[in-house]
Parts: C-alpha cells; sequence; structure tokens
C-alpha cells in the first residue's frame, strides 16, 4: 500500500487529530524516560502536585513508585529554599505558558548532597486552552555537558564539596581544588550557577541537615556536627538566614505536616512561601 507523503496543512492536522485520539489518554511516555539513562520525567497539576512520573524519578526521592507521590509537592521532599525555586519556576510557566527550557538548578541526592540538574519544564493545555498543569524532563550534569566543558575546574569543586561539605573548608580551599584563584572561582560560580561557592557550600550543609532532621531522631548539635556547621548555633544562624526558621521548628512543622496527609487522603495544602 502506497501513501503519499504530499498533505497540505489541513491533511496534516486530520492525521495527527486521529492519531492523538486514538491513544490512550493515560499514556505519558514514562516507560521512555525510564529507559533514558539520567533522565527524570514528571507531570504536575495546577497547584505544583505531582500526577505523575517515571519510576525513576520517584526512586530518586526514596519513593518506591510514583503513586507514593501523586497529591504530594516538593515541599514533600526538599527544603524550603529549594522547594520555593521549584515553585516560582512552576507557576511562573503555568502562568505565562512559556517553557523554561535547560534551567540548570540544585536538587537534593540520595546521600543528603545536592546535585545539578539541568531541567525542562513546558506547560499542559486542556481542551479549553487553558494550562492545566505542566510536564518535565530533568537530567543530572554530567562531566561532559556543555556547562562544565569551558571550565572543568568547577565539576572538581562540585564534587570536591559534596564528599567534604561535612569538614570544615574555606573558599580558599575551594578554589585551590579548582587550581583557580579564589576571584575567578567566584565569578565562575556566579556566572555558571548564579550562587557564590560559599552559598554553595552552606545550602549543601543546609540540605544535609534538613534530610536529617526530616528522617532522623538525632539531636541538633549531633546534626550540627554531622552537617559540617561545627556547632548548633552555626547551624541555627544558617537556618534563619536561608529558610526563616530554626531547626527545630523546622523539623516540628515537617512532622505535623506529615501526621496530617497520613490522616486524610486528599491532597495536601501548600505553604504560601512566594
Amino acid at each position: 500500500m502506497e501513501i503519499s507523503s504530499q498533505l497540505n496543512d489541513d491533511q496534516i492536522a486530520k492525521l495527527q487529530a486521529q492519531f492523538r485520539a486514538s491513544l490512550r489518554p493515560d499514556q505519558l511516555m514514562e516507560s521512555l524516560f525510564d529507559s533514558v539513562p539520567g533522565a527524570f520525567f514528571f507531570v504536575k497539576d495546577r497547584e505544583s502536585r505531582f500526577m505523575a512520573g517515571g519510576q525513576s524519578f520517584a526512586q530518586t526521592f526514596g519513593e518506591e513508585s510514583i503513586e507514593r507521590m501523586i497529591g504530594k509537592t516538593d515541599y514533600d521532599y526538599s527544603p524550603d529554599f529549594l522547594a520555593d525555586v521549584f515553585f516560582a519556576d512552576d507557576q511562573r510557566v503555568m502562568r505565562t505558558g512559556q517553557a523554561i527550557y535547560n534551567h540548570v538548578e540544585l536538587v537534593p541526592s540520595a546521600d543528603g548532597s545536592l546535585d545539578w540538574l539541568c531541567t525542562t519544564k513546558i506547560p499542559l493545555f486542556g481542551g479549553d486552552g487553558a494550562v492545566v498543569g505542566l510536564a518535565g524532563v530533568t537530567r543530572i550534569i554530567r562531566d561532559s555537558d556543555a556547562v562544565y566543558a569551558d571550565h572543568p575546574e568547577m565539576r572538581k569543586i562540585v564534587d570536591f564539596v559534596r564528599e567534604h561539605y561535612r569538614e570544615k573548608l574555606s573558599v580558599a580551599d575551594l578554589a585551590k581544588v579548582g587550581g583557580i584563584s579564589v576571584s575567578s572561582q567566584e565569578r565562575l560560580f556566579k556566572k555558571t550557577f548564579e550562587l557564590t561557592p560559599l552559598m554553595y557550600l552552606r545550602r549543601t550543609r543546609l540540605n544535609a541537615a534538613c534530610k536529617m532532621l526530616r528522617d532522623t531522631t538525632f539531636g541538633l548539635a549531633e546534626i550540627a556536627v554531622q552537617c559540617g556547621f561545627n556547632d548548633q548555633t552555626n547551624m541555627t544562624r544558617a537556618f534563619s538566614q536561608e529558610l526563616k526558621i530554626t531547626p527545630l521548628k523546622y523539623r516540628r512543622s515537617f512532622s505535623d505536616a506529615r501526621s496530617t496527609r497520613s490522616g486524610r487522603t486528599g491532597s495536601i495544602v501548600l505553604r504560601s512561601q512566594i
């Protein structure tokens, strides 16, 4: 059977519409993205609640399946200073209807440190043309990625912080690892990640502390030492500056939110941070 490839615009539109109408509505390419190493697929609704995603995406958050994430948000898995950024980007995409492509951002990793990921988010439209949510794909930035191509010393510094954030480190220590001057390091971090090296180090430690506050019963002093803050006072100061909350209140608020969610089947209520 020979099919002509010379179709006019109306025929192309009709052919596409027929094909899309034949698809089962719950096919969101989860399996396809799960087969791509280092790529994670997710879907959110207008309130930035997870609605779908790949199995590999769920596993990065410590969940057995994506079904366990449905109705939850980034605030359930990330400290506020990270979740605030994710939520703001989500809402910008859905408010404007404009996609965000290849945005470099910090995300929590399984060991409590932070990874750099490259994320794309596109709006999803309903039958009436209104934005009803978004779909996104994020991938881990590798050594060979363009973001490090011109400045491989950045990769060395990032890897060093990930492995040694629990230790006492200075900006000069980090610059030495990268083999560059302190001023060059400062300039490259701001240009590449819109953060200073010290901010990156502190946020790595904060993320680790938030994870321990959520997942363990260790005392605050012990958590402060294990996460590189030296003592509880320094950790409390960092929490107050970045998260606008004390470590103890963070632990209690997260525990209260978890208890509230376990007592109902509906969706969680987003905390107003933006």
